[in-house]
């Protein structure tokens, strides 16, 4: 399901990323005509070829209104018209559809004008029509009128294009009339807007393109526009004036990254024609829009995806494993209980070891797959795990380092901030990361700098190294699961790991990097309100003592023998079942104090399996058995009947006392 509106909101994506790129072509040759034309009529002609050929209309025309005669006069910029059409009287309000569209100023669309009433005939044959009025500051100055000799002719979205160009054209030629061209279209722009000439200096640039900068908009002119882009996007813009060294082009589209004033780096995406002035100056005219939201976005969900399709590997894989873990420390730690003799109590012991840092591994695989955010998270004080993480990394950025002559500065710039949401141990572990990633970026020494501040709501810390840095494509990747730049000494878990551990948390984690401009990571939290902690997950203080009768159902053979032999231990008169059906069959039969069942089996899951027990007895503790890594919510434990939880592999000493507890704590 997550990932079918996964893809469902990338082609939503890539649907109104598309309408805006056909808007913005439309509105952007209009503009470049309006820019380059020096007559009013050459523009308006071209503007109609322009619209036609981008909608692919037959029968284009533009109908100008003139205050004086009060009527409509049928411009010749109009395209597919025959002569006697164009040599019409002008046109008064009341006729055919125009007419409509004049009287009520809305627009409109008849896709077989045979069946409405409000078509007047001016050629025969005309099947479908659309027409629009061309309005600027509430002033009706005219319509763009559309027809075509087949039914059904134009689309919604060739509509919906029409309608903003028309809109655009109003404006146009407003503007025209009253020489304020650049000043009405241009400034107005939402987005970038620059001219300039052949060697790269900016003649004009409106005020939304300075703010892209971060510059003022003196400043910018006259400067190289190339010393704002990076070293890439140089290379991209000169490659291409060489490409064309003395024809003019058509219109061109390419992404490039500007470098702003206070460092930022912003992603752009660039449109750009060549034209001649008056003088026959070669000049650019690029229109720039910021597009790093987007990309980021973009990012995330590819990396989103990534990290789902791995956690469905990984699932798999962790419930297979635990099992296999369960049954082998559980043996191990009931055979500890028997032996005495003390090197094999030592081998035992360091099976009990390798068995438990292996569930951590499987733990840790799924820490950076597991959907959702947390709910055992707390207030905590970032400031104090920072100092916390720089201290216990001090090792390795100070001692080690000046031991190899190449000393590492430690910055930090902590500010005033509020508490953050999160975990403390698993927010350490993330930042000793990042500074264990920024040491080894830096082979040669350098400086670390760490900061914390509060904006917008949100508590951020970035950590920043003078290191090598990262090309694109590492910065891109760099979150993945598995992926490492050292595949001998690293396992490529570490980043992806914390990348799901602030996830989880509700917040958002990302990377800036350049090839030797360094790298700077950069987390975002939200603002901490606590939130109290599940106590099934709490160590009990004492066992009780008192005898229970438990139902055990398992549809894996050695998992039921060993909790048989724990549970027995433990002197509880223990009974198992191979599955759901069975389990609940026994159920009916007999009185048991515990139920404690498996998630995963063949015919009922461990869900129905809780559901079903406390609909029969709610008096019964039920206990559910998981090698899924799986955290239950407090609705879900709510809504199923679960009153505690047991992960695989399951230790011993905690099984005995979480279901002591359970059965000594008051309903």
């Amino acid at each position: 399901m997550e990932r079918e509106l996964a893809s469902e909101s990338i082609f939503l994506l890539y649907e109104e990323t598309k309408k805006r790129l056909d808007e913005l072509t439309i509105l952007y040759e209009m503009t470049k005509i309006s820019h380059s034309a020096l007559h009013f009529d050459l523009m308006l002609s071209e503007i109609v070829k322009a619209i036609s050929h981008f909608l692919g209309l037959e029968r284009l025309s533009v109908l100008l209104f003139n205050e004086k005669s009060g009527r409509f006069t049928l411009h010749p910029s109009s395209i597919g018209l025959s002569p006697k059409t164009i040599e019409t009287p002008p046109l008064g309000l009341d006729q055919g559809i125009i007419g409509w569209v004049v009287e009520h100023k809305t627009a409109l669309l008849v896709n077989d004008v045979r069946n409405d009433s409000r078509y007047f005939a001016t050629e025969e044959g005309i099947l479908s029509e659309m027409a629009v009025p061309l309005e600027s500051n509430g002033k009706l100055i005219g319509v763009l009128d559309a027809q075509s000799y087949k039914k059904e002719a134009f689309s919604k979205e060739d509509f919906r294009l029409f309608e903003v160009a028309a809109g655009h054209l109003a404006t146009l030629i407003e503007s025209a009339a009253s020489e304020e061209r650049y000043r009405t279209v241009v400034e107005s722009a939402l987005d970038g807007v620059l001219v300039m000439g052949e060697d790269f200096r900016l003649t004009y640039v409106n005020e939304r393109l300075a703010e892209l900068l971060g510059y003022p908009r003196e400043e910018l002119l006259e400067a190289n526009f190339i010393s704002f882009l990076d070293e890439k996007s140089q290379a991209l813009l000169l490659e291409e004036k060489n490409s064309h060294p003395k024809e003019l082009e058509e219109a061109s589209r390419y992404e490039i990254k500007v470098l702003r004033r206070d460092g930022a780096v912003r992603y752009v995406e660039m449109s750009s024609i060549l034209l001649r002035d008056y003088h026959g100056n070669r000049n650019k005219i690029a229109f720039l829009k910021d597009i790093t939201e987007k990309r980021k976005m973009e990012e995330q969900l590819l990396q989103s995806e990534k990290l789902r399709a791995v956690g469905e590997m990984a699932s798999g894989v962790a419930h297979d494993f635990n099992n296999s873990l369960a049954i082998i420390l559980g043996n191990t730690q009931l055979l500890l209980r028997t032996i005495k003799e003390k090197e094999q109590v030592e081998t035992l012991k360091i099976i009990e070891k390798v068995v438990k840092d292996s569930a951590q591994t499987v733990r840790r695989l799924l820490e950076f797959t597991r959907n959702g955010i947390r709910e055992d998270l707390y207030s905590v004080d970032i400031n104090m795990i920072l100092k916390e993480a720089i201290e216990m990394t001090r090792p390795r950025w100070k001692d080690e380092a000046q031991g190899r002559g190449f000393p590492i500065e430690m910055v930090t710039d902590f500010g005033k901030i509020p508490p953050a949401q999160g975990n403390v141990s698993e927010l350490r572990e993330v930042l000793m990361n990042m500074i264990f990633n920024a040491i080894e970026a830096m082979p040669t020494g350098g400086r670390i700098e760490i900061r914390s501040f509060h904006q917008g709501g949100k508590v951020t810390v970035q950590v920043s190294d003078t290191g090598i840095g990262m090309s694109e494509d590492v910065r891109r990747r760099v979150f993945e699961p598995f992926f490492t730049t050292k595949p001998f000494s690293n396992s490529g878990l570490g980043l992806s790991m914390s990348y799901g551990i602030i996830k989880r948390f509700g917040g958002e984690i990302h990377v800036d990097s350049e090839p030797g401009r360094g790298t700077t990571f950069t987390i975002t939290l939200n603002a901490g309100h606590e939130i109290q902690k599940d106590k099934i997950f709490e160590e009990p203080l004492e066992p009780t003592v008192r005898e229970a009768k438990i139902l055990v159902i398992d549809d894996e053979e050695m998992i039921r023998k060993v909790l048989h032999q724990v549970l027995s231990k433990g002197s509880h008169q223990v009974v198992t079942a191979r599955n759901g059906l069975e389990g609940l069959q026994l159920f009916g039969q007999e009185k048991f104090d515990v139920v404690l069942t498996d998630l995963g089996m063949p015919d009922l899951s461990g869900w129905e399996v809780c559901r079903a027990v406390k609909a029969i007895n709610p008096q019964t503790l039920v206990g559910m058995i998981t090698g899924w890594g799986t955290e239950v919510s407090e609705e879900k434990r709510k809504e199923y009947g679960i009153d505690f939880v047991i992960p695989k592999p399951f230790d011993f000493h905690r099984i005995l006392n979480l279901v002591a507890t359970s059965i000594q704590s008051p309903k």
